[in-house]
């Protein structure tokens, strides 16, 4: 289980992409409020038609990896190799595309 502020940056953002500051240099002034999203994961049983379930916006319930439509879960699992089902939340305090990073 995750819990993550929003932050908001007031002024500089985009100046922290690689591309950006390592030929213009960058600065970011930022700060987080007491708004949350949350992630939560577990270990699918293996009784489930499906073989993972990722929730976020939309439901996706699918048998392989490379499946899942949300980029990061996706990335995610490819990327720490996991094989086993599993099933992740993604919830937030505030609605989606607010342009509050997380």
């Amino acid at each position: 289980i995750s819990r993550t502020p929003f932050r908001i940056s007031f002024f500089g953002g985009g100046t922290d992409y690689p591309a950006w500051y390592q030929k213009k240099g960058g600065a970011v002034l930022g700060t987080t409020i007491d708004k949350y999203c949350y992630i939560t994961c577990r270990y699918l049983p293996p009784f489930f038609e499906h073989k993972h379930r990722i929730v976020w916006s939309q439901i996706e319930n699918i048998q392989k990896v490379e499946e899942i439509r949300h980029p990061s879960a996706r990335e995610t699992l490819k990327f720490m190799g996991i094989t086993e089902g599993v099933e992740i939340h993604h919830d937030g305090d505030l609605p989606a595309r607010t342009g509050l990073g997380s």
